[in-house]
């Protein structure tokens, strides 16, 4: 589940603003340990996670070449971060709440991605609200490079009028349980690039292209994909997942994903 402002306070951070802040699709094993790190203790202090042995938070789909990590960081360090996951090996985290909305947006055509393990590090949401918008520039701009069509997200209903009012989703599936935020409520959102052509919104996302530096996937080397599978194991979190076993369990973690 996406969970839009859970933050984790911290000073140094506090007052700061986007412009102090350089945003980005983490890049190496640290921004990463950085940002699993951040949603573990943002998603614990807000009562969805239990403790784990690794510190950070991370899923199977984390391993999936599909799936790609943003991060806003002061200096060297990651004040915010969330995930896009692309429809992929996996399928998507939130078919497993909704699996008849999914389908019906695969049925039309869309190739999808979904967003979540989303945190930040200081305690004014006003900041927080500033940097997402931000980081949603650089997301639809990354999906859309991707070949992505639509975005979905799993959220808390309180956290719904952010995604809709600010961001352009809208409501596709009813109140649901989440399985990997125990148990916590959650609505489907969706975010369809296309039906905002010829909008502002269209504009903020897209009317200032990123560089194609900026678009460039960052491909997990053997070593850092050894370093968060074993962090995986650890924590057994692939052994709780709702929704995956098997095949795709041994892919996620070696990262062989031949069929």
């Amino acid at each position: 589940m996406s969970s839009a402002i859970l933050s984790t306070h911290d000073a140094a951070t506090s007052q700061t603003t986007v412009r102090d802040l350089t945003i980005s699709l983490a890049r190496s094993r640290e921004d990463l340990r950085q940002a699993f790190r951040l949603v573990y203790q943002s998603y614990y202090d807000a009562g969805l996670a239990v403790d784990t042995p690794s510190g950070m938070r991370l899923t199977p789909f984390h391993l999936v070449p599909t799936s790609e990590v943003l991060v806003a960081k002061l200096g060297d360090t990651v004040t915010s971060t969330l995930s896009m996951f692309g429809d992929g090996y996996l399928g998507l985290p939130m078919q497993s709440m909704y699996p008849r909305e999914i389908k019906e947006l695969r049925d039309q055509g869309l190739r999808l991605a979904e967003i979540g393990s989303l945190a930040d590090r200081r305690d004014s949401p006003v900041r927080f609200i500033e940097t997402m918008a931000e980081m949603s520039r650089l997301l639809v701009q990354v999906a859309r490079a991707r070949g992505i069509d639509a975005l979905v997200v799993a959220t808390h209903p309180k956290h719904a009028r952010l995604y809709k009012r600010v961001m352009g989703y809208r409501q596709i599936g009813e109140l649901s349980d989440c399985p990997y935020a125990n148990g916590n409520p959650a609505v489907a959102l969706v975010l369809k690039f296309d039906e905002h052509t010829g909008t502002s919104l269209h504009d903020r996302y897209f009317g200032n292209p990123c560089s194609a530096s900026e678009l460039v996937q960052f491909r997990w080397d053997r070593d850092t994909r050894s370093y968060f599978r074993r962090a995986l194991e650890r924590d057994n979190t692939i052994a709780t997942l709702s929704g995956i076993q098997g095949y795709y369990n041994w892919a996620a973690i070696t990262g062989n994903f031949t069929v």
